[in-house]
C-alpha cells in the first residue's frame, strides 16, 4: 500500500500552526520525514523510479513553502520591531531630555558646591604639602622661604565653614615649619663646624702626606744614587772581566789559528804526497788496464775465430750428413721402385711403362694407391 505525500502550501494553516507552536517546525519535519521514509522504493520499475523522483519533489516543494512563509514573517516582525524600537528611542531621548531640564538648577547648584569646596580644599592642601619630604627636607633658608609665606596668608570668613580647618592647618603647619627650621639650622652649623674642622684635619693630612712625600722622594734619591753607584762599580767591574775574557779569547784564537796553519801546511803535503801515489797507482792502473783489455782484445779474437770455425765445421758437418741421407733416401727409393718394376715385369708391363705408372701414383695421379718408401 502506497502513502500519498502532501505538499505544504504556502501559508497553510499547517505551517502557521508550526510557526506559531515552539517546536512546531521539527515536529511538522518529523511527519513529513516518517511518511517519506515508510514508502519502501522500487527501483525496478519506471513507475517506482518516478514516484521516488516525485517524492523528492515534492520533499523540495514543501521546504520553499515553509521557507518562503518563514520570509513572510520574518519580513512583518521586521516592519513591527522597527517601529518599536523607534518609539523606544524617541521616548527615552525626550524622557532624559526632560530629566535634564528639571534637574538642571540642582545640577548647577552641586556643580557650583563641588568649585566651592574644592577652591577651599586646595588652599588648605597647598598649606599642609609645606610639610611634604621634598618641601620640609631642604636647606635652612627654603623653609624660613616657606614659612615667611604661609605668615601673610590672610585668614577670615572668606574660607566659610573651611575657616577653622584652615586656621588650624595653618597654626601646625607653622608651628611644624618652625621646628624644621630651627632643627635645620641647628643641623647646617654642626655640618659647618664639622665642614670647618674636617677641611682643617685636610690641610693637616695633606702637609703630612707632603711630608711624607717629600721624605720617600729624599730616600728614593738616595737610594737611587747608591743603586746607580754600585751598577757603576759592578758595570767597571764587568767591562774589565769582559775585557780579560776577550784578550784571552783573542790569544787562545791566535795560538789555534797557528795551531790550524801548521796542521793545514802538513795536511797539504801529507795531500800532496798520497796525490803522487794516487797518480803512480793511477797511471799503473791504467797500464794493467791496457793489457787486461789487450788481452781481453786477443782473448774475443780467438772466441770468435774458433766460434766461426766451429760453425764452419757444425755447417760442412750438416750438410756431409744431408748429402748422405739424401742419397741414403735416393738408393732406397731406387731400391723400392726397382721391387716394384720387378714385380709389374712379372705381369708383363714393360721398364718405361712401370716407370710412367711409379711417377703417377708418387705424384697422386691415380687415386687410393700410395707408394711407401
Amino acid at each position: 500500500m502506497t502513502t500519498e505525500i502532501q505538499v505544504l502550501e504556502q501559508n497553510s494553516n499547517v505551517i502557521v500552526e508550526a510557526y506559531r507552536v515552539e517546536d512546531g517546525a521539527q515536529s511538522l519535519f518529523d511527519r513529513i520525514a516518517e511518511q517519506v521514509r515508510s514508502v519502501v522504493p522500487d527501483l525496478s520499475t519506471d513507475k517506482g523510479r518516478k514516484s521516488i523522483a516525485s517524492m523528492a519533489r515534492k520533499v523540495a516543494s514543501s521546504k520553499t513553502a515553509f521557507d518562503a512563509h518563514g520570509k513572510e514573517l520574518k519580513e512583518q516582525y521586521t516592519v513591527i520591531t522597527s517601529k518599536i524600537d523607534a518609539d523606544r528611542k524617541l521616548f527615552r531621548d525626550q524622557c532624559d531630555a526632560l530629566r535634564d531640564e528639571i534637574r538642571k538648577p540642582l545640577t548647577d547648584w552641586e556643580n557650583a558646591e563641588k568649585d566651592r569646596i574644592s577652591k577651599h580644599e586646595n588652599a588648605i592642601k597647598e598649606i599642609t604639602d609645606l610639610l611634604l619630604p621634598e618641601n620640609i627636607l631642604v636647606d635652612s633658608d627654603v623653609i624660613a622661604s616657606n614659612i615667611r609665606w604661609l605668615e601673610k596668608v590672610p585668614m577670615g570668613t572668606m574660607f566659610e565653614e573651611f575657616e577653622d580647618r584652615i586656621k588650624l592647618a595653618k597654626l601646625e603647619t607653622l608651628e611644624t615649619l618652625r621646628i624644621a627650621f630651627d632643627n635645620k639650622l641647628k643641623l647646617e652649623t654642626e655640618q659647618a663646624e664639622l665642614e670647618a674642622l674636617r677641611q682643617v684635619e685636610q690641610v693637616r693630612q695633606q702637609q703630612e702626606r707632603d711630608a711624607q712625600i717629600a721624605r720617600e722622594a729624599t730616600e728614593k734619591a738616595q737610594r737611587e744614587a747608591e743603586e746607580k753607584a754600585r751598577f757603576e762599580a759592578e758595570r767597571v767591574q764587568r767591562e774589565k772581566a769582559e775585557s780579560e775574557q776577550r784578550e784571552a779569547k783573542l790569544k787562545h784564537e791566535a795560538e789555534q789559528a797557528l795551531i790550524r796553519e801548521q796542521q793545514l801546511k802538513e795536511q797539504a803535503e801529507q795531500q800532496a804526497r798520497q796525490a803522487e801515489i794516487d797518480k803512480a797507482l793511477a797511471i799503473e792502473r791504467a797500464e794493467q788496464a791496457a793489457k787486461q783489455a789487450e788481452h781481453n782484445k786477443q782473448l774475443a779474437i780467438q772466441a770468435e775465430r774458433e766460434r766461426i770455425e766451429r760453425e764452419v765445421r757444425e755447417k760442412e758437418e750438416a750438410e756431409r750428413k744431408e748429402q748422405e741421407r739424401r742419397e741414403a733416401d735416393k738408393a732406397h727409393k731406387k731400391q723400392v721402385c726397382d721391387a716394384i718394376l720387378a714385380e709389374l715385369a712379372k705381369i708383363n708391363i714393360d721398364e718405361k711403362t712401370g716407370q710412367d705408372l711409379i711417377k703417377a701414383i708418387y705424384n697422386n695421379q691415380i687415386p687410393n694407391i700410395k707408394i711407401t718408401f
